[in-house]
């Protein structure tokens, strides 16, 4: 990364960070087809996912473009469009192209696409009416835009685990000190109102997780990706910091236990026919 996301996107890259995001991707896929589905994708259509790391959301939006379609995945990352070209190269999705870019300054000409998506990136970034400004801008009149950001009031482990609570609680705080929020999900829909889409809707999906699926280890997973900033602030000493890792990979095996994961808030809307600039 070389821009100002760099400076102020919360999470260390690396080959952490790449299987974090496409655990969380896999995970999250029937959902966000499901998104796809009830907003309105219609064949034959150009789309661009934004930030879409490895995975993002780059198959879904293939199968439903179609042959006659296109779709692009964007990613600051190196690291990360690589992957995300690998990953399309062994689905053989040949209507998709991922580039490397600025999510916040794409390049691309506006009115481009037919749908644009976003998630996950106000959340560990910040600045969200930047966002908004130029996803409005790169999508054509009358186009879908789509945003999908967390919210972590659901995200619990049952029975309680006592370095799940710590590790979430510290999660949240590194976002807060890296001048972002965690909780971006509720924002959304007044935000996509203040930027004069029309026919804004919204949802919230949270995962029920047993069976040690990879996704519980969520908490590790981010705890791996912030670990530089959490000793940093001197929010967890290491020893601390493994200790509460070690307890939720106990709770994980443990047959007993299941989880829910955070809250994904899922808001579209279109763009006017002749639409004002986001506020």
């Amino acid at each position: 990364m070389n821009s100002d996301i760099e400076r102020r996107y919360v999470l260390d890259g690396g080959s952490p960070e790449v299987e974090r995001l496409r655990i969380q991707s896999l995970a999250l896929e029937p959902h966000a087809e499901s998104l796809l589905d009830e907003a309105g994708l219609s064949e034959g259509a150009s789309a661009l996912d934004l930030a879409c790391g490895p995975v993002g959301l780059l198959r879904p939006l293939s199968v439903r473009v179609g042959p006659k379609g296109r779709v692009v995945g964007l990613d600051l990352d190196p690291a990360e469009v690589s992957a995300a070209q690998d990953h399309v190269r062994s689905l053989g999705l040949s209507n998709v192209t991922v580039v490397q870019g600025d999510a916040f300054h794409t390049g691309f000409e506006a009115d481009s696409f037919d749908v644009v998506h976003a998630r996950f990136l106000i959340a560990p970034v910040g600045r969200a009416h930047d966002l908004l400004t130029e996803t409005v801008r790169v999508t054509k009149p009358g186009g879908l835009i789509v945003m999908e950001e967390p919210d972590s009031s659901a995200w619990n482990c049952y029975p309680p685990s006592a370095g799940f609570a710590r590790l979430k609680e510290v999660i949240r705080e590194c976002f807060r000190l890296g001048g972002s929020s965690f909780d971006a999900g509720p924002g959304l829909f007044a935000l996509l109102r203040a930027g004069g889409l029309d026919q804004v809707r919204t949802r919230g999906v949270a995962i029920p997780l047993y069976d040690s699926h990879p996704f519980m280890r969520s908490t590790v997973q981010f705890a791996a990706s912030l670990r530089r900033r959490i000793l940093e602030n001197r929010l967890m000493t290491e020893t601390e910091l493994e200790l509460a890792v070690a307890d939720v990979e106990k709770a994980v095996i443990r047959p007993e236990t299941w989880m829910l994961s955070f809250l994904v808030i899922q808001a579209w809307g279109r763009k006017p026919k002749s639409a004002p600039a986001a506020r």
